[in-house]
């Protein structure tokens, strides 16, 4: 047995938002989370809100992090999902 109500009792307009109000925007900002490869085997995955994944070896671990965080915090996906981060200092 479901405690969830059925799609019926849902009102059609309803998002599911909170109204900003007198007091202005929500508190939890909404980002945009990508994953940065920094070439074979580090990978992080960040998010504008200010969340950071760990150092993934793997870059499909990495990306599986920024969409756990995208689901779980609301936060949308970049497009691309990967971006390449080059190193601008020279390798002694």
């Amino acid at each position: 047995m479901s405690v969830a109500a059925t799609i019926d009792a849902i009102p059609a307009g309803d998002v599911g938002r909170p109204s900003l109000g007198e007091h202005g925007p929500a508190l939890h900002e909404h980002g945009v989370v990508a994953v940065q490869n920094y070439g074979f085997g580090h990978s992080t995955a960040a998010c504008s809100c200010g969340w950071t994944g760990r150092r993934r070896y793997l870059k499909a671990a990495a990306e599986q992090d920024a969409w756990v965080h995208a689901m779980h915090e609301k936060c949308a996906v970049a497009v691309p999902l990967v971006v390449r981060v080059f190193s601008l200092s020279q390798p002694a």
